[in-house]
Order: C-alpha cells, then structure tokens, then sequence
C-alpha cells in the first residue's frame, strides 16, 4: 500500500505552491503494519504529532521567507526492518504584492537610470532621452548598430586593410657578429655573452660574442589611428555583449559581433595593442574619410552611452527581494541628494564614463556621491560604510563593527561631522508599518557610532520600509519612512531638513 501524502488535508498534487511564510499541515496513514513514519522537508526533520482515534501522523511547518524548491521526503518503517519513501516537492512562492513590488523596484531602476546619469555628468546625456533615442532602450540601440553604424565601420576597416603600411617601425634585433652592419660593442648593450661576464671580459672582441643587439626598421601599421580603431572594436563587442545580455540575442546581433572578431584578426589590427588614452581626432582622421568614420562612430558610443546598471543589480532573484530593496532605496537617496538645490558635486562612484566599460553600479564600501554644500559642509553618502571598534575618525563605540545601509556624513570646515543613518527593511508588521525589531535597529545605530572621544555622532536614523503611508518621526531622531515607486516625497521631506 503506497503512501498516500497530503497537505492541508488535500492530496498531495505536484507541483505544490505555498506562500512564502505561510504555515502548512502535511499529514499522512502510515501503510499496513509500518510502525512509523518520519518527514524531512528541506533536509530538516520534522517533528510530528497525532490525534486521538487519527491514525494520520502530522506535521507542520513554516514556508521560509525566500523562494524555492524544498524536497519533502517520507519515509515508512516496519518492524523488521522494511523501510518505504516517498518523495515530493514543494515549492514557496513569492506572496502576490512582493511580486509586484519586484516588477516595480526593477522598472523604476530602468527609469531612474537616465536621470541620475544627467546629473552625475553635468547633463550631458539630456533628463529625458527621447524614447525613439539608441539610448532610451537596449532594442533601438542594438538596430541602430546593427543596421547603420557596424556595417558602415566594416566597409571603412575593409579598406583600411587594403592599404599598405604606411609607418616604419624601429625595433632592436640580436644578430650574428659577422652580419651586423652597425655593431655595438658598449659592454651595457652585450647579449648573449658566453662565458658569463667577468672582469677579464672587458676586452672581448666582437668574434667572441653569439650575438650583438642592432637597430632595424619595418614597416608597421602601429599608429594612434589604429590604436583607437582596435579599442573602437574592443569597445563594440563589449557593448554587443552586454545587449544581449539585456534582450534575447538576434542573428543580427551574432552576425556583427563575428564580424568585429574577423576585423579584429586583420594584419591590420592582429599586432595593434587598444589605445589605452583617448587624446581627441588627429589631423589625419580628419583629413582620411575612412578614418572619418572610425571617428564618427567612436563619437557616436560617446554621445548613446548604454544607461544601464551592472548584473549584481538587475539580476538579483526575487527570493532576494530584501537585496533589491536596499539596492533601489541607495539609488533613489543618491538621485535624491544629487537633485536638491544648492549642492555641488564632487565625486561620485555610481557612473563610469569610460567607453569600454560604461554603466552604473553600486560598489558596497564606496562614497557614492561627495557633494559640497553653499555653506562649506561637505556631504558624503556611503554604501555599506564599516564603522569598527579600531576606526580612526568615525568608529563604533562598542566591540562590534556597525555596517548600516547608508550613511550621510555631513562634515562642517570646522568641527565634527554629523552622520545621518538610513536603514532599507523590506518587512511590514501587521499594521502595515514598520515592525518593533526593525525599531530595534534604529536605536542601536542611533548610539552605537563615535569618535575617539566617545562622543556619539550619529544624529538621525531613518528606516525605509516598503509602505504608502505617512511617515512617522519620534522625538529620539528615529523616522520611520515609506518608500517605494512614486512614493519618494517622505525621504526627500528627511533629507531636505538634514539642511
């Protein structure tokens, strides 16, 4: 007689979905004459209980607060030593408003993402890009390169290639004593001496020597010109790679990133190492009209930079909802701080404007932004900062080092810092606000971080939950703050009165 598994007091049925933090029953009749039965679900033993007159065994257990599959596996024993399994799968669901809290905080990176690159860059790349733009989406930029600007530069390359060398190229070459046309015999410039040098080699003619260095020419295709033509080529495949990355690849999309490898192989560019300082057109690439589109198209990644953020944030599972939380809630306080008036920038770690590598990320231990404010303080906003017992300035003030969300430093000409903490909790108590624990957090920032003296320097602490209600603020400097997409004016009314 199989084992017959239910949960809920429904029969078991795969695939079975439960709610993440859901509580469920799993009850099951042992078969005829077992005497017992055991069930582990996600490696772990539960502990099972009965019911008088119930020959069923239970047993209940709590879904985790993450996503996945978890393997339930049954096991019946008799007395002589038979045993009988039955396995099965559950698998934890994300609860519905977490799965459109998930679709929110991803779309509203996509959307941000252009605006926090204008005012990283001085507003060089425009607020609102147009939509039709290469660089409002991944789709129009990969038709525009595809159809106008790869072909174009494969056609300029191929003729490029045509030609001969046109530099020559002065390298030194070991050649035979005999053979050198120019032998030099300084001791500094001896190679391959034989027997090793002594002091009774200061006399050795050249017949002595296996080989003496020469100077020699040959014609190369080694120039500034081609340099910038392989980094160009560098510089497209990355860009196609992260495309495809982004939107499923097409076969126009494979097809031009082969060809860039086939130019990359010509004798034209297989000895050219990439141009590794870009120092603006030469003469001769204003002069050349096939130069003249290597130009065009390398200003034309400069002017439809690919606005997108780095795989450690726009891959992040669902089951890490709490992850992608934080993540967004650091992106919307930097654009936040970046937009308020009366602020100049300093230095920022968000955005890297180099051709090869462009696109925004969030590195845990950086200054995000440094700005300076019209009365001389400077603002610093800190991803992940690490406030330890042994720290020099800012330090934790008991044995354990204090690592919170984000830290606004606002640092006077004269005197001592004052430090602002906000503090992403992806978690709602019953009520809809934010939970005694995560309250918990906030006082032990709020008098955890010092200076050497003992001084305590941590003024406020904010914690971001994802609510749409009002915002709370106690007479203790803790605030409790709802955010989420479209939700912003209470983490900006906070940051406002930081001034």
């Amino acid at each position: 007689m199989p084992i017959d598994l239910l949960l809920d007091e429904q029969m078991y049925r795969e695939p079975y979905s439960v709610v993440e933090g859901a509580s469920v029953e799993l009850h099951a009749v042992p078969p005829a004459g077992a005497s017992s039965l055991t069930l582990t679900l996600g490696g772990v033993s539960l502990e099972p209980f009965l019911r008088p007159g119930d020959p069923a065994w239970r047993w209940r257990w709590l879904a985790p607060a993450s996503t996945g599959e978890h393997e339930v596996l049954v096991c019946a024993r008799w007395p002589d030593g038979r045993t009988e399994e039955v396995r099965a799968q559950i698998v934890v669901v994300p609860r519905k408003l977490d799965a459109e809290h998930y679709a929110l905080l991803l779309e509203d990176l996509q959307t941000v993402a252009p605006r926090l690159v204008f005012a990283l860059t001085g507003g060089r790349h425009g607020v609102k890009p147009d939509p039709t733009s290469p660089s409002a989406n991944a789709t129009a930029m990969l038709n525009a390169l595809c159809r106008d600007e790869i072909p174009r530069l494969v056609a300029a390359v191929e003729r490029l290639a045509q030609r001969p060398p046109e530099r020559l190229q002065t390298r030194t070459i070991a050649v035979d004593p005999g053979t050198a046309r120019r032998p030099a015999l300084h001791r500094g410039e001896l190679i391959n001496l034989s027997p090793a040098p002594s002091p009774e080699s200061e006399h050795l003619s050249p017949a002595s020597l296996s080989s003496i260095p020469e100077e020699a020419t040959e014609a190369s295709y080694d120039s500034y010109e081609t340099r910038l033509l392989r980094r160009l080529i560098e510089v497209l495949l990355h860009r196609l790679g992260q495309l495809a990355s982004l939107i499923n690849p097409t076969p126009a999309l494979e097809s031009a990133r082969q060809r860039l490898r086939e130019l990359r192989s010509l004798p034209l560019l297989a000895e050219v190492p990439p141009l590794q300082a870009y120092r603006g057109l030469t003469s001769r690439m204003q002069r050349d009209p096939d130069y003249r589109i290597v130009a065009r198209v390398w200003q034309w990644l400069r002017r439809h930079p690919l606005i997108t953020w780095d795989a450690a944030t726009l891959t992040l599972p669902i089951s890490q909802l709490p992850r992608l939380y934080e993540r967004w809630c650091a992106v919307r306080v930097a654009l936040t701080l970046l937009e308020l008036p009366g602020h100049t920038l300093i230095s920022q770690a968000l955005w890297n404007d180099d051709a090869a590598e462009q696109g925004l990320t969030l590195t845990e231990g950086t200054a995000l932004v440094v700005l300076a404010n019209e009365d001389g303080n400077i603002l610093t906003l800190r991803y992940h900062p690490r406030y330890p017992p042994d720290g020099t300035n800012v330090r934790s003030l008991d044995r354990h080092t204090r690592i919170p969300d984000l830290a606004l430093e606002s640092t006077p000409p004269e005197g001592l810092p004052r430090i602002s903490l906000l503090d992403a909790k992806y978690r709602l108590d019953p009520s809809g606000g934010v939970p005694a624990d995560a309250l918990a957090d906030g006082y032990s920032y709020l008098g955890a971080i010092g200076n050497s003296a003992g001084q305590r320097l941590v003024e406020r602490v904010a914690l971001l939950y994802p609510g749409r209600g009002k915002a709370e603020h106690y007479a203790s400097g803790i605030a409790a703050l709802p955010l989420l997409p479209g939700h912003e004016a209470a983490l900006r009314a906070w940051l406002v009165h930081e001034e």
